[in-house]
């Protein structure tokens, strides 16, 4: 089928024309028919082909009947004398708004595209007579199609290069002609895609920390073409395609001599000033670091180094008075006291004989010492600077380092630190250990998480990337010939002749159809990937690379224990007493061997020291990351014959 209309049989002006297929090139035809009958009927199967080039056919026809009956099989071939692409006797098949307009075309039909432009094309058109209202036909459709004129001047064999609308129609009122400026709608026809079909075909990355937030598929479609070496257009039924750059798999269309006209193969080597075989970018991805730690303390006398000495026993409401009062410490749990025994003890010394009665009622407000784990949370905000490199080594050993640099983008966290800090159950919550740090670095999930920096990395790198391969496919080969209606963006050229021989794919297209002259052709520039013959060149993929690792040393068992000793006053030797440098039991003899009742006297108190979090966990930190990628930069032909 062709369109709505059987392969070959529809009549121009019925409607737009469907993409017709297209048999691989050389390739022979297998036309495989089996028809199975249980009632008699007469069959009649006419078969049709039209060949281009010369192929073998076959024809396996297979069919099962219950009775005798009459079957008629015709076939036709026909051998096209000239190439469909580019026809000895061509003719313009043209529709406006649906309606067949071929015989009013006048004066000249162009089509023209460029990568990842809207196609144009122009025709001028002899207007029925009467009334003419010009804005009756801005946006009707227009389709061209080039066909094979028949000896009784029938179109066969039709090619489309063009589908599109009506951008701006124009009368020349002397000329008594209207001339249409038409496009593909390219941007529109993108915009209306729905994004997985972006996702799927043209695929590469995509980071809001690089693009920002796109309001709609035209905009996010840039955004992932600008990560891979490829176009983005509208083929000629104005139905969306990627083309990549190179494709070693694609076929090339060889020109020579007899294709080209004489005096307008024009090679263009792109300046030196125009390649880059280095650029740097960066990324910084600044996240809060949530840490946390856990410490212990853990003070014990026996009985008997109490009462020998005649101190005070401390008590419950004292211990948890001190336990309790930590800034910036959480108490985990229970305070564990170690009880004490009622009783009565002796203890004796320079003062006299000492009797500590601990009654019944009083040993369940007594501790002899107490253990006891505390929690401390904070905020250290990191800073990951990641410096990529992509570069193309084979091209700098060529022709000499031509570096760049791009703007780096920052992916920064939001994060309440305050409301964190102040909340011990406020999310994310940590898993604390018995003893020692733990961290989480936080960000929103799919925002600023890690996954979401290390696709902004890959961004970059991609973006870079296809960056110096654009600039290694700015040489080009400019060229005319007569019309081939093949010659199009997606269509990769080798030019053979006796003075050049080059390799490429078409960035730029221009046909020309002179109605009024017959005249025909077709300009087009051809891209060339490469710099000069080089061997096996490195190709690294735009993986983001692995996070720095946390440089903080684990804390030493001083971090992660308090301060909480036991100091007598009134004994030999006792020092003044200093609230800054005295933490834990702060009491006094009253016997003992130590006795002495003209020391120094001290405060009867308890208090707890915990131990500094080090300036290394807490302030902000920058850690820098580097990474190169190497690319390989695609090698077409280009060579310049000196006969």
């Amino acid at each position: 089928m062709y369109g709505d209309h059987p392969y070959g049989s529809a009549t121009y002006g019925s409607g737009p024309l469907g993409d017709p297929p297209e048999p691989g090139v050389g390739a022979s035809l297998r036309l495989n028919i089996r028809v199975s009958m249980v009632e008699a009927a007469d069959i009649a199967l006419p078969i049709r082909v039209s060949m281009v080039t010369a192929r073998s056919i076959a024809l396996g026809l297979r069919i099962s009947m219950v009775e005798e009956l009459d079957i008629v099989l015709p076939v036709w071939i026909t051998m096209v004398d000239a190439t469909v692409t580019s026809p000895a006797k061509w003719t313009v098949v043209a529709t406006l708004g649906g309606q067949d307009i071929s015989e009013r075309l006048t004066e000249e039909v162009i089509v023209e595209g460029g990568e990842g432009e809207a196609k144009l094309a122009n025709f001028s058109m002899a207007p029925a007579p009467g009334t003419i209202l010009l804005p009756n036909w801005t946006g009707k459709t227009v389709t061209i199609d080039v066909a094979h004129q028949a000896a009784d001047g029938s179109a066969i064999n039709p090619r489309r290069i063009f589908t599109g609308v009506v951008d701006e129609p124009e009368i020349d009122l002397s000329e008594g002609v209207v001339r249409f400026e038409c496009t593909d709608q390219a941007q529109q026809v993108i915009r209306n895609l729905p994004r997985e079909w972006v996702d799927a075909n043209v695929g590469g990355y995509y980071s809001e920390v690089i693009f920002g937030e796109t309001t709609d598929t035209l905009q996010y479609a840039d955004a992932r073409i600008s990560t891979v070496p490829a176009t983005l257009e509208l083929d000629a039924f104005q139905q969306p395609r990627v083309t990549p750059w190179h494709s070693e798999d694609e076929p090339l269309l060889v020109l020579t001599d007899d294709d080209i006209w004489d005096g307008t193969l024009v090679p263009r080597l792109a300046p030196r000033g125009d390649i880059l075989n280095e650029i740097e970018g960066g990324v910084k991805y600044r996240f809060p670091r949530l840490r946390a730690r856990v410490v212990s303390v853990d003070f014990e006398r026996t009985v008997n180094q109490y009462t020998s000495q005649g101190l005070d026993i401390p008590n419950r409401a004292m211990i948890e008075q001190a336990v309790t009062g930590m800034s910036g410490w959480e108490l985990l749990g229970d305070i564990n006291y170690v009880g004490v025994d009622p009783g009565q003890y002796e203890s004796s010394g320079s003062g006299g004989t000492i009797f500590t009665t601990i009654s019944i009622t009083d040993a369940p407000k007594l501790a002899l010492g107490f253990a006891a784990r505390f929690a401390n949370r904070w905020v250290q905000w990191v800073t990951e600077n990641y410096r990529v490199t992509v570069r193309s080594q084979a091209s700098i050993d060529a022709i000499g380092r031509a570096p760049d640099t791009r703007d780096g983008a920052t992916l920064d966290t939001d994060f309440d630190e305050g409301a964190w800090q102040g909340d011990p159950n406020a999310a994310p919550a940590l898993t604390l250990p018995t003893s020692g740090d733990v961290s989480l670095d936080y960000g929103a999930a799919g925002k600023s998480d890690r996954p979401a920096a290390q696709n902004a990395i890959a961004t970059t790198v991609a973006q870079m990337r296809r960056e110096v391969l654009g600039s290694h496919r700015k040489s080009s080969i400019e060229a005319s010939m007569p019309f081939r209606a093949d010659i199009e963006l997606s269509v990769r050229l080798e030019i053979d002749t006796t003075t050049l021989h080059a390799t490429g794919k078409v960035a730029r297209f221009r046909h020309r159809l002179s109605i009024e002259t017959g005249e025909a052709d077709t300009d087009f520039t051809l891209a060339v990937s490469g710099f000069s013959a080089v061997g096996l060149q490195d190709d690294d993929a735009p993986d983001a690379p692995a996070a720095p690792t946390d440089p903080t040393p684990a804390p030493g068992a001083d971090r992660l224990r308090c301060e909480c000793e036991m100091y007598i006053g009134q004994v030999t030797g006792a020092p003044e007493y200093n609230q800054n440098l005295m933490f834990g039991l702060c009491t006094n003899a009253r016997a003992g061997a130590d006795f002495d009742a003209e020391a120094p006297a001290y405060p009867y108190e308890l208090s707890i020291r915990s131990p500094e979090v080090e300036a290394a966990v807490r302030d902000p930190i920058e850690l820098p990351k580097s990474s190169t990628y190497a690319v390989a930069i695609p090698q077409d032909i280009l060579e310049i014959i000196n006969p």
